[in-house]
């Protein structure tokens, strides 16, 4: 068996491990459910086994990511592994995208043993699409692998879960992060050197996810991750002043109004309400928001632990108003005026 498995995904051992026997020993399951936030790699690891089970070498690397089968694979040439995401103008996928990628599933492979159908933001699936790709994976056509990437599987459906091989991909600490990036990228070595804290802000913002550090590395996505920090910090500061309404009126309307973007608003508030809240229990703690227990601490002081208790289940609940679709303006509008009451 190769020695080397899956090398261009850092981490995920245990993972990487098990499929690399379940190709050897030829017992690969016809489904995989592969759970991971943004920059997790999902999609490589995807991409990785759709090499392995093409790759043309018998060297100890698998896959060889050299021999024709796997460069096709890696540049998207590759006629029978196929790709169906949301489309960026929709918030989901739905049934009739679905059925036109199951009916190719009953077409014969044209140049590989395998046909293989990666569907990325799979959570994003209506009800009606999933029982229309459950029909498939009740009883697939011989020879199809079908890998569903998540960003968390709560909207999965558990017909569909029971009928997946389940993967977590891992999460690294920031040590972890650090090192990594330290090790592989200029950039991060660059920035260490003129803002060690923005450094520190970035592996904070990756949340253990190798890809999106990887990403916010980049200047543009960079400057993009900091005005949200430095967004969601208004908010946060706007709390502390609780008898000034109009700051904390403008503060929210300055949120963004297009969905995607207020629900990363949202999430990185409630990281660092969450970050407040446990520095109230212990000063030592991993904070998902703040890069440091201290920088909490001192961002709580002035807020009681009750209120921002309260607080905390007003921003939650918005959130959770945004994936349904209510009007952004006004549930932003109740939110400050909850808040102010809190």
């Amino acid at each position: 068996m190769a020695e080397n498995v899956f090398s261009r995904l850092f981490g995920n051992d245990a993972a990487k491990a098990r499929i690399a026997n379940l190709i050897k020993t030829k017992h690969l399951p016809h489904a995989f459910l592969i759970d991971g936030g943004e920059g997790s790699g999902k999609m490589t690891l995807a991409m990785e086994i759709c090499a392995a089970l093409n790759c043309e070498s018998s060297g100890s690397s698998l896959p060889c990511h050299s021999c024709n089968s796997c460069q096709r694979i890696m540049n998207g040439s590759f006629t029978d592994v196929k790709i169906l995401a949301k489309q960026s103008d929709k918030a989901t996928i739905g049934i009739g995208e679905v059925k036109e990628f199951r009916a190719d599933m009953f077409l014969s492979s044209t140049e590989s043993d395998y046909k293989i159908y990666i569907i990325d933001n799979a959570e994003r699936m209506t009800p009606e699409a999933q029982n229309a790709l459950l029909i498939i994976l009740e009883e697939p056509p011989k020879n199809v692998i079908i890998m569903l990437l998540a960003d968390g599987t709560d909207k999965i459906l558990t017909t569909i879960k029971s009928r997946t091989q389940y993967i977590a991909m891992s999460r690294f600490t920031t040590d972890e992060l650090k090192e990594y990036l330290l090790q592989t990228s200029q950039e991060a070595a660059r920035i260490k050197r003129s803002d060690e804290n923005r450094l520190n802000e970035i592996l904070v913002s990756a949340d253990g996810r190798i890809g999106r550090a990887k990403m916010l590395l980049d200047a543009r996505l960079s400057e993009r991750d900091k005005q949200r920090r430095d967004i969601i910090s208004e908010v946060i500061l706007a709390l502390k002043s609780r008898g000034n309404y109009a700051r904390l009126y403008t503060a929210i309307s300055n949120l963004p109004t297009k969905r995607d973007e207020l629900s990363d608003i949202l999430e990185g508030l409630q990281n660092a309400l969450r970050d407040m809240l446990l520095s109230y229990r212990s000063h030592e703690f991993t904070p998902i928001f703040f890069t440091s227990c201290a920088d909490a601490i001192q961002m709580r002081e002035d807020i009681s632990q009750k209120r921002l208790m309260r607080i905390y289940d007003i921003v939650t609940r918005t959130h959770a108003d945004n994936g349904k679709n209510a009007n952004v303006n006004l549930m932003l509008t109740n939110m400050a005026v909850k808040i102010k009451m809190a």
